[in-house]
């Protein structure tokens, strides 16, 4: 295997391909399929509600009004290439994907009745629901499945979803009838199912789609939109899932600060809030006429190390600002205790995640002889943070302080989110960024190969960097395999690496901090990260 000057993954070569499972001997085709559940959509996931549990009865009507901190003028409604928990809060209304992640973390098919592999993951089957219509009236069939693919696979402008497409043969997508479609790869491709996981950016968009016209087959419909400050959609009177939503619309509102947020929950001006700070939950908890909501998760927060950039292009740097966090000293501090400690590996809920093998503590003498060995014994950096979801800033602040126990100073570069995500986001040399729950190759997928939309370390970037091409081999061939086991034993050695010599901190998994007027039900908490209950609002409805 290796890379052209572009960066683009090449297939490995055959006889690589095959080197495991010669040794442990390949399991049937499509074992890799198991781990999906076909359960409903929407409905399946209200199911989980506590109130739906306590025998309450869902009501129609109403407006349901919401709000997030964190918005800009750069809010879209493009179904391929949102950004922002704004962004996929209006998304997730309009649009809806093949697949995606129940509250529990669960792959849940969605407008798929099935996906099956053939020919060793070298083919997949994409069977549509049959009955789904966008909200224009049109009927969803196969043609819109290999419109939206061939869109995001555009090679002159390739959408954010490209990469968790991996070797698609975008050329040879075939429509087999109305709801059937075969989609070759130009190389084994296993984890298709899991990269289908990172659905916000893979929705299906009717053949024709015009973003400034959005027309999706989601429970809501577009009426209205402002970025930066808010949308109103209205009820899918044909959605797909029978009897949602059940509310006649969602206002969704973009507010400037957490505070302001707090104050339009409190003031009855939105009937919830998310993405909240610990200290807002921990004030909110309690007070008439308020829910709090906290969601232990898999989503990660990382402080991210450019790894072509001095001083983290040394990896004995890495290591120490690593060593350097105590991390439930930052727990307590940035997110009031409500987080779960990591150890700089993302993807704890996915089956092929290496639990026990990785334990990070901190450790002063040890970053304090890792930065002496590196030559940046008193060693001056900055930090470029934003208030983009829960708890950056407060965090960015805990380990500026952390630092100086080791001689380290982080100048904090706080920067308001219309900046953070602009021409300069990916590029910062020491930053933060956040990403819900997805499985471990869909998380790598997005971040750390070389085309990865996402990828802010510059990890597996063509550089200096030794460990790209051992780390693009290793998930190549996690792909490849059709054993779960081989497949799990290649993952963990990339965990390993990540562990070691990666470019992020993942000092916790913070969880997940809404608030809701206690008329609004049907919500749950999620796993996944994601505010409101994965964006439900589909099956939420005002008493």
């Amino acid at each position: 295997m290796d890379r052209n000057h572009d960066g683009q993954v090449w297939p490995l070569d055959s006889r690589e391909l095959s080197r495991r499972e010669f040794l442990q001997g390949a399991a049937a085709t499509g074992g890799l399929a198991i781990g999906a559940k076909a359960l409903g959509g929407l409905g399946s996931r209200g199911s989980t509600s506590p109130d739906v549990e306590r025998g309450a009865k869902p009501k129609r009507g109403g407006d349901l009004r919401v709000g997030m901190a964190g918005g800009s003028g750069a809010d879209t409604l493009n179904a391929l290439e949102s950004l922002t928990y704004l962004d996929s809060a209006r998304d997730q209304q309009l649009y809806d994907a093949l697949l995606q992640m129940n509250d529990k973390a669960e792959i849940e098919f969605q407008l798929a009745e099935s996906i099956t592999p053939e020919k060793g993951n070298r083919e997949w089957i994409i069977r549509l629901r049959p009955g789904i219509t966008f909200h224009n009236g049109k009927d969803l069939t196969a043609d819109d499945v290999i419109f939206t693919f061939q869109t995001i696979l555009d090679p002159k402008n390739p959408a954010p979803g490209a990469t968790s497409l991996g070797p698609m043969d975008a050329k040879g997508l075939k429509k087999l009838d109305k709801l059937t479609v075969k989609v070759p790869m130009t190389a084994p491709f296993g984890s298709f199912l899991d990269q289908l996981t990172y659905w916000y950016y893979l929705f299906i968009i009717p053949v024709g789609y015009d973003a400034t016209k959005p027309v999706g087959t989601g429970p809501f419909k577009y009426d209205s939109f402002t970025p930066g400050r808010q949308s109103y959609f209205v009820r899918n009177e044909n959605y797909w899932n029978a009897g949602l939503p059940y509310l006649d619309s969602v206002t969704t509102i973009d507010f400037s600060d957490d505070t302001a947020l707090y104050d339009a929950l409190v003031s009855g001006e939105v009937d919830g809030a998310g993405a909240l700070q610990g200290a807002q939950v921990k004030a909110l908890a309690g007070q008439p006429g308020i829910e709090t909501v906290v969601s232990p998760s898999g989503q990660i927060t990382p402080f991210t190390m450019r790894v072509d950039k001095a001083p983290f292009n040394d990896v004995r740097v890495r290591q120490a600002m690593r060593f350097i966090v105590n991390r439930k000293e930052l727990i307590d501090a940035a997110l009031d205790g409500f987080a779960i400690k990591a150890d700089d590996v993302f993807s704890p809920w996915d089956p092929a995640y290496d639990k026990g093998a990785f334990h990070r503590e901190q450790d002063i003498p040890r970053a304090k002889a890792l930065l002496k060995a590196a030559g940046y014994e008193h060693l001056t950096t900055t930090l470029v943070t934003s208030a983009v979801t829960t708890g950056t800033v407060q965090m960015a602040t805990v380990l500026a302080q952390q630092a100086t126990a080791a001689g380290v100073k982080i100048n904090l570069d706080v920067v308001d989110p219309t900046t953070f995500f602009g021409p300069n986001y990916l590029e910062w040399t020491f930053s933060q960024d956040y990403y819900n729950y997805s499985p471990y190759l869909a998380q790598v997928a997005q971040s750390f190969l070389p085309t990865s939309p996402y990828n802010e370390t510059h990890w597996c970037k063509p550089g200096p960097a030794k460990i790209a091409p051992k780390y693009i081999h290793l998930y190549n061939e996690a792909n490849a395999t059709t054993n779960l086991a081989t497949r799990y034993e290649i993952e963990h050695e990339m965990q390993m690496i990540d562990y070691t010599e990666g470019g992020y901190i993942i000092p916790c998994f913070p969880s997940g901090l809404d608030a809701y007027s206690s008329k609004v039900k049907g919500y749950a908490p999620t796993r996944v990260g994601q505010p409101f209950d994965n964006f439900g609002f589909g099956h939420f409805w005002l008493s």
